[in-house]
């Protein structure tokens, strides 16, 4: 997610067919975009019923998360390795997608 519009929104129908009605898609921003844009584009992209969209904006932007979340609901919101902390996972996210295979030293 996060190019040309139109061209996510034929991609995400392409995997949608693919896949079908019963599994689960998954899509990730890459925090491509900021809190409006994240918005929008959710809310476009939520006629091919994705599971969750995740990073879809800043990571450091906590409030900005908390309000895509609310916006687009039922749309999930994702984060992973970038989250800040356990609060934010509690508060502001609905799905945790971590990288059990990052280790920091």
């Amino acid at each position: 997610m996060g190019g040309d519009p139109a061209d996510d929104l034929r991609r995400a129908h392409l995997m949608r067919s693919e896949i079908g009605p019963l599994n689960q898609l998954m899509m990730d921003a890459n925090h491509k975009w900021d809190v409006v844009k994240a918005i929008h584009r959710t809310q476009e992209l939520a006629e091919v019923d994705p599971w969750w969209m995740k990073e879809p904006t800043r990571l450091d932007d906590i409030l900005g998360h908390a309000r895509i979340r609310r916006e687009v609901a039922p749309v999930r919101i994702a984060t992973g390795e970038h989250c800040h902390n356990r609060v934010m996972f509690e508060q502001f996210i609905d799905v945790v997608q971590i990288d059990s295979c990052r280790l920091r030293e």
